[in-house]
This record gives C-alpha cells, structure tokens and sequence, in this order.
C-alpha cells in the first residue's frame, strides 16, 4: 500500500516538474479589428497570463508558476499572485514594442483537496500602440 501511495506522489510530482506553471498567450489574428475606441492606437494583440500553483495548507507554496520566465515552475515560492501575473503581462505587451494594454481583466480561484490547495490567477488585455 505505501509502495502505490509513494509511487503515485512520486508521478505527481515528476508531472508538475515538467508542466509550465504559468503562460502568456498571444492572440495577433485580429482580422484589421480595432480593439479600442481610438483611431490614433495600432492594436497589437490581445494577451491571456495564466499562472497557478500547488499549496500546503493553503499558504505554504509547493510549485508555482514562474511569472520571471512564463513556461516554467519555481519551486516554494509565491508567485500566484495578482500583482505578478499583471507584471508578466505587461513585460509581454512591452516585448511586442505596445505602448497601452487597456481593457484589463483579471480572475483568481482556488480549490482545495485534503490539505493541499490550488490557486489560479488569470490576467487579459488588450495591447495597443
């Protein structure tokens, strides 16, 4: 019985290894649309920053999304927070030269399981130049 609950932990944890904790997403197929009221702004993509991470007990971080570098984990650090997911989409919308990123929006959740919790916090906009 141990050897099964040892070996599903161990899967587990192999699995959060080698999935990215936290993304940016670019949507740039915006069929000449304007994304804003302006005519004087180039719209340049809308973005989806995504980072979510693993708990003990609610408040001791496990695995997290690096918001540092979007696609990797960083390991008992809090990363899942609103401020960091804001600031890794900004980064972004700077790296594709956008001045703005208006119509911001942003969800978080979390979900527990015995005493490990998930928390999620989900940011989009819409970068403009």
């Amino acid at each position: 019985m141990m050897k099964k609950v040892f070996a599903a932990a161990m899967a587990v944890t192999l699995s959060v290894l080698f999935t990215a904790c936290s993304s940016v997403t670019t949507g740039t197929n915006l069929h000449d649309m304007k994304l804003s009221e302006s005519n004087d702004l180039q719209t340049i993509a809308h973005l989806n920053g995504d980072v979510w991470g693993i708990y003990l007990f609610g408040i001791l971080p496990l695995f997290t999304g690096s918001t540092a570098t979007p696609g990797s984990c960083a390991v008992f650090k809090d990363t899942v927070r609103l401020d960091n997911a804001v600031s890794m989409l900004s980064k972004k919308a700077a790296a594709l030269e956008a001045t703005r990123v208006t119509d911001l929006s942003s969800a978080t959740s979390s979900s527990w399981l015995f005493l490990i919790s998930l928390k999620s916090v989900q940011v989009s906009g819409n970068a403009l130049k």
